[in-house]
């Protein structure tokens, strides 16, 4: 889609115009949350191959290097790299998977332990790409502060999302049963942030950024 959108790009602008918005362009990828919960802890379609989940958390960020140098290969330098993983273990659908009423505290481990391991390989891989320049930012503290001092945010409910607690994407909709207000809940539905958390982090996020544009 991107290769796509860079065709348009060049028929609208010409190919040197192109080149100069997307050199200059800020790119901003996600990459974990969903290889680890959909491929690894709860349908385990990696587990024989990656028996720990030490090699996984390493395959999949040699996933993320070879991906974001086709990026810098089409003219991408300038990429933040959307927090890695944040604390998995206190995700609604992972509480109710593992039948938990508190945080896996070891899924967090595993989290926080990717997150080390992707801020020590973005420095090198930026280093191998002249003229790029690689942010991380960090969302596994701000999520982690939302839950555990919810009413410093104005949250009533961490622990399960405002369309349920194992329902995501098109399992919510129209016809599923939502909270009446939904600025309470942490999380929207069992994985992802509510809109109200998402200006919190997006705050967040844009702070890192103009630090980062500064330095």
């Amino acid at each position: 889609m991107f290769k796509n959108y860079i065709a348009r790009l060049k028929g609208i602008v010409g190919d040197k115009k192109a080149m100069n918005i997307i050199n200059n362009a800020l790119v901003v990828i996600s990459a974990g949350p969903n290889d680890f919960i959909l491929n690894f802890y709860d349908i385990p379609t990696r587990h024989l191959e990656y028996p720990t989940i030490y090699g996984y958390q390493d395959f999949v960020l040699k996933r993320l290097d070879g991906f974001v140098r086709e990026l810098y290969s089409l003219g991408c330098r300038n990429i933040l790299v959307g927090g890695g993983l944040p604390p998995m273990g206190c995700l609604p659908i992972q509480m109710t998977v593992k039948m938990r009423s508190i945080c896996v505290e070891q899924e967090n481990k595993d989290s926080v332990l990717y997150n080390q391991k992707l801020v020590k390989k973005l420095p090198e891989i930026q280093a191998s790409l002249p003229g790029s320049k690689f942010l991380y930012a960090n969302i596994y503290d701000p999520v982690m502060d939302m839950i555990r001092n919810p009413s410093k945010y104005g949250f009533k409910e961490t622990k399960t999302g405002c369309c349920g607690t194992v329902e995501t994407s098109f399992l919510c909709n129209s016809l599923s049963k939502t909270c009446p207000n939904h600025s309470d809940h942490l999380f929207w539905d069992s994985i992802h942030p509510s809109e109200a958390a998402y200006k919190y982090l997006g705050s967040f996020i844009d702070a890192q950024i103009q630090e980062w544009l500064k330095a």
